[in-house]
């Protein structure tokens, strides 16, 4: 009895060391992981999941004679709310339970916003160039198409304007410019332009890239909770 007894308690030791070892190593991957999701590049890199699931949803049930118009749509509201969101969450999760100052958050802002737009214009890019090209012709299509029709609308009602003011060199003058510019659309259309090229994204890119700049400076000035130089 004795015996067993020693050898039941020496187990019950083994289990505990075992155990205690198990909850230091797993409080360690905790830790690492916890760290490792205050990495901008990751949350850069799940903005950019976020965006693709989005532009994937617009393709797959927007891809009619609405597909520019949505999309416009959706990159105006929705995206601009996504990268708001995002750049402030990735800084605010930053900042919990440590005092960051201004460069901190603004890299940790602007490299989430830089990485998932990054990302998501060269997949974008790539899958409207290489994998199905007549999305990409029916956006480029219908973007002309809308620019044709605003240019039509911008043109008649500037027309009535000018011939109530009973300005003729006004007239001729509108008039020549409109079929100037209708004509460049109407080439653009013949000649199957695309506008999502590779210099036409990266134009676009530069664009977004101003965008997160500015979100980034306001952002790390609202979230910054320490002065850099104390």
């Amino acid at each position: 009895m004795h015996r067993s007894e020693k050898s039941f308690k020496r187990l019950i030791a083994t289990i505990k060391s075992f155990k205690s070892a198990f909850e230091t190593q797993n409080f360690k991957h905790f830790k690492k992981v916890k760290i490792m999701t205050k990495n901008p590049v990751i949350s850069g890199f799940g903005l950019f999941l976020v965006t693709m699931l989005a532009f994937f949803v617009v393709y797959y049930f927007s891809a009619n004679a609405q597909y520019w118009s949505t999309t416009m749509r959706v990159n105006a509201f929705g995206m601009t709310f996504l990268y708001a969101f995002a750049g402030f969450a990735s800084t605010y999760w930053l900042r919990l339970g440590r005092y960051i100052t201004y460069p901190h958050a603004f890299k940790q802002c602007f490299l989430t916003l830089f990485t998932g737009g990054l990302l998501s214009v060269f997949s974008i890019f790539a899958f409207l160039n290489y994998v199905d090209t007549d999305a990409r012709d029916l956006l480029n299509h219908q973007y002309i198409q809308t620019e044709l029709d605003n240019l039509d609308r911008s043109y008649t009602k500037l027309r009535g304007e000018a011939l109530n003011q009973k300005d003729k060199n006004k007239v001729k003058e509108l008039e020549q410019n409109y079929r100037g510019a209708k004509l460049a659309r109407e080439a653009a259309m013949k000649e199957n332009r695309n506008y999502f090229s590779f210099k036409f994204m990266s134009g676009i890119f530069g664009g977004f890239l101003f965008f997160y700049l500015l979100l980034s400076i306001v952002i790390a000035g609202f979230l910054k909770n320490k002065k850099r130089y104390e």
